[in-house]
């Protein structure tokens, strides 16, 4: 996924309408695990594998949600309370343009595109290899007509509308792989100009900068990136081994997993929405842990997770129940969508941690 915005989109913000309809109700609100004042919160979906959080800048109350086993898409605009189902299948990644165009990576599916808020998806694969694996989509912000998605095992690619046919026509692939050489490629993030992206491969980092990629990290296996929206000189990799940090444009890497157990594997990381210095990393067996130093020193963030505690996606959203109120979200790879509020002073340096109160 694209820039800070690895963690942010336009979703379909119309889908207030699709989930009052619906009323999806959730399984429970269970607040265990617990310790102390804190206190996950279980929001169901148990037994989908969660591969991705979202919400939309300066809406928080916006979540949205993809999964294997099925699970598809899963979309909330009431804060994270209620979700509307409005995909099932394998999904990996979705992004979107406005309130009725999206697009998602469907893994062996490929890629697909809706234009009526979800009701319908359709196909979108003219272009890509018969083999298309897509793991990510990322919309481009300049010309929101337009959009990239990376396959494992075919590289990445570059869609637009095909000549002829308006913005809402069928999509045209074409590979912007010059230079890549590993082609399994598992994350995708863009800065918002364009000037560079980077791509987790099996084999490790690569930038993509003046039209050719380039290894940058040979051997550093990145399950998610993000790129600093407010400064892009700031780039995290969460990987195989721990989490990575990069302060000129991913240039050049370092490890940045101080406190975290030394060797484990870190599926997902996201930063708060709001422009602190305040990131979450979602962990293979040690749940979600905490910086408040843009990623240098880590500690845990609040008890285990039931089963056996594998955040696959994580989100912190900022804003949804008061100005200085926090949202954190940790999908798991197999015991479902777990949520914790806290609020937060406005100076990053001093805020504490205190439980919001919910409204039941």
């Amino acid at each position: 996924m694209s820039t800070l915005l690895k963690r942010t989109m336009r979703i379909f913000v119309g889908t207030a309408l699709l989930v009052t309809a619906l009323g999806f109700a959730l399984p429970g609100r269970a607040e265990l695990p617990c310790a102390g004042s804190f206190c996950w919160i279980q929001r169901g979906f148990a037994g989908q594998e969660f591969t991705a959080l979202v919400t939309v800048p300066g809406n928080p109350c916006v979540v949205a949600w993809t999964a294997l086993q099925n699970g598809g898409l899963g979309v909330s605009t009431d804060c994270g309370n209620l979700y509307a189902t409005l995909y099932l299948g394998n999904a990996y990644d979705v992004t979107a343009r406005d309130t009725n165009t999206g697009y998602l990576a469907g893994g062996s599916i490929g890629m697909a595109k809706t234009k009526d808020t979800g009701t319908n998806w359709f196909a979108i694969n003219d272009g890509l290899p018969g083999a298309h694996d897509a793991r990510a989509v990322i919309l481009h912000v300049a010309h929101p007509e337009s959009v990239f998605c990376a396959l494992h095992g075919g590289g990445v690619f570059l869609a637009g509308p095909k000549p002829g046919g308006g913005t809402d026509s069928l999509m045209q692939w074409t590979a912007i792989n010059e230079g890549l050489l590993d082609l399994n490629v598992r994350c995708l993030a863009r800065v918002r100009g364009g000037t560079f992206m980077v791509a987790g491969t099996d084999g490790g980092i690569w930038r993509r900068g003046d039209n050719v990629w380039v290894p940058v990290a040979p051997g550093v296996v990145a399950n998610s990136l993000v790129i600093d929206s407010a400064d892009s000189s700031r780039v995290w990799a969460a990987t195989e081994t721990g989490i990575f940090r990069s302060v000129n444009q991913g240039l050049t890497w370092v490890p940045s997993s101080t406190g975290i157990p030394p060797g484990t594997p870190v599926n997902d990381v996201a930063r708060r929405t709001d422009g602190s210095p305040v990131l979450y990393a979602g962990t293979r067996g040690q749940g979600v842990w905490q910086s408040k130093d843009y990623g240098v020193n880590w500690g845990p963030f609040g008890p285990a997770l039931p089963g056996d505690n594998d955040v696959r996606a994580v989100l912190c959203t900022v804003g949804a129940a008061g100005a200085d109120s926090a949202r954190v979200f940790a999908g798991t790879r197999a015991d479902g969508l777990f949520m914790n509020g806290y609020s937060t002073p406005a100076t990053p340096m001093t805020w504490g941690q205190v439980k919001d109160r919910y409204r039941h």
